[in-house]
């Protein structure tokens, strides 16, 4: 009587690790990276007259890991009576294939990655590669003779340690730092770890080299353009980097009491973790095709009054396309 493997497969992340990677950013760069591995993993370059077969079949493998844990349909590849695919599977599937990576927020991400890992689609090493280089806490094991595959989340020490000469430190780093500050009652460095945290950010959203050493006052304009949040969340987070500026002990030492109460701070700490989250879900749901809310409706009023400003125009809605049969 054949009995049941004991392999422990990977079960995703804890809640703990989910929380924790909320506020976590991974580049567009990195994503795209691990999309080239995708690419790389798909790809029958030499082969015999069933390499296009196999192919899609391996991208159709891919691409239904991914939605799983995304909780999309299913899309169930199906041939022809010849065992052939018609042209349009091949062309859905590989504009799937581009959205693996780009598609998920962060925690989604790495239980892609995980689950991927854990079917030997893509290996250990070349995703730590990328993660590393991204300065992301995210890091994969494969151990014992099966190699299960588990996932930890790295110290801010290693963190540093891996990250010295990186262009920007880690966004879910800064937060952590944020929330201790506010624990050890330093609300002015709270202040300054917000303001620090939107720079990143930015910097992140403007995608561009040349604006690594610049300030976030330096580059706000490019970065009003390229960002998906409200208005008034942008002139909520100039506003924060003025105020930063302007502070004593936040942005620079003085001899007077810094104002920033812990209102304030409480406040500062819960709308840059936000804008975090919905700077990446709004961006996705660009990727997909999903119709915008206009930038001036329903968002949520700054704590401080923000300078007046001109509306952007208002985003033409994408129209949705299909994701697949179920």
């Amino acid at each position: 009587m054949m009995g049941w493997s004991s392999k422990m497969y990977f079960m995703g992340l804890s809640k703990a690790d989910r929380k924790k990677l909320e506020t976590e950013v991974v580049s567009n760069a990195a994503r795209l990276k691990l999309t080239r591995l995708v690419r790389q993993r798909c790809e029958i370059r030499h082969g015999d007259g069933d390499g296009g077969n196999i192919e899609i079949i391996n991208r159709n493998q891919m691409v239904n890991t991914a939605r799983t844990v995304l909780g999309l349909p299913i899309y169930r590849l199906e041939p022809d009576d010849m065992g052939m695919y018609m042209s349009e599977e091949f062309a859905w599937h590989a504009a799937e294939t581009e959205l693996i990576m780009r598609r998920p927020d962060t925690p989604q991400l790495v239980e892609t990655l995980g689950d991927m890992l854990e079917q030997g689609m893509l290996n250990v090493d070349a995703v730590n590669t990328v993660l590393s280089e991204d300065n992301s806490s995210v890091r994969f094991e494969a151990k014992g003779f099966d190699e299960n595959v588990s996932v930890k989340l790295l110290s801010d020490i290693t963190i540093e340690e891996e990250s010295e000469d990186a262009d920007h430190p880690n966004i879910r780093l800064l937060i952590e730092r944020m929330e201790g500050t506010f624990e050890k009652k330093d609300y002015a460095g709270v202040l300054h770890a917000s303001a620090t945290v939107f720079e990143t950010l930015a910097k992140v959203v403007f995608h561009n080299p040349d604006v690594e050493k610049g300030t976030l006052g330096a580059i706000f304009e490019g970065y009003r353009k390229r960002s998906e949040l409200p208005e008034p969340l942008l002139d909520y987070i100039l506003d924060t980097y003025r105020w930063r500026n302007t502070e004593p002990l936040a942005g620079h030492g003085a001899t007077k009491e810094p104002s920033v109460t812990a209102k304030d701070a409480s406040v500062l700490i819960e709308i840059t973790k936000m804008c975090v989250r919905l700077e990446r879900r709004l961006a996705t749901q660009e990727i997909d095709g999903i119709a915008q809310v206009p930038n001036s409706a329903g968002a949520p009023p700054p704590p401080k009054p923000p300078a007046a400003s001109n509306r952007r125009e208002k985003r033409k809605a994408a129209k949705p396309r299909s994701k697949g049969r179920s």
